[in-house]
């Protein structure tokens, strides 16, 4: 199931956007990119610590194996 959302972008980072995505409709190549984002910062995130009230947890982000299957 698809979400529609809208967002507001710098300029030069539209044009740029525009420049690279060739003949690819503007929201599939946007959703390629977050995807790539997302992958690149579970890779650098690798854990985090959480407080949660008096005790602290691990927060694992998904790993880009699962953001493969999640999104393919």
């Amino acid at each position: 199931m698809k979400h529609n959302i809208s967002i507001t972008m710098d300029q030069k980072l539209f044009r740029e956007i525009e420049n690279i995505r060739g003949r690819e409709k503007r929201s599939t190549f946007i959703e390629h990119l977050i995807m790539l984002g997302l992958k690149d910062y579970a890779a650098k995130h690798e854990r985090k610590a959480v407080k949660t009230g008096e005790a602290s947890a691990a927060m694992l982000p998904m790993s880009p194996i699962e953001l493969r299957h999640k999104y393919a």
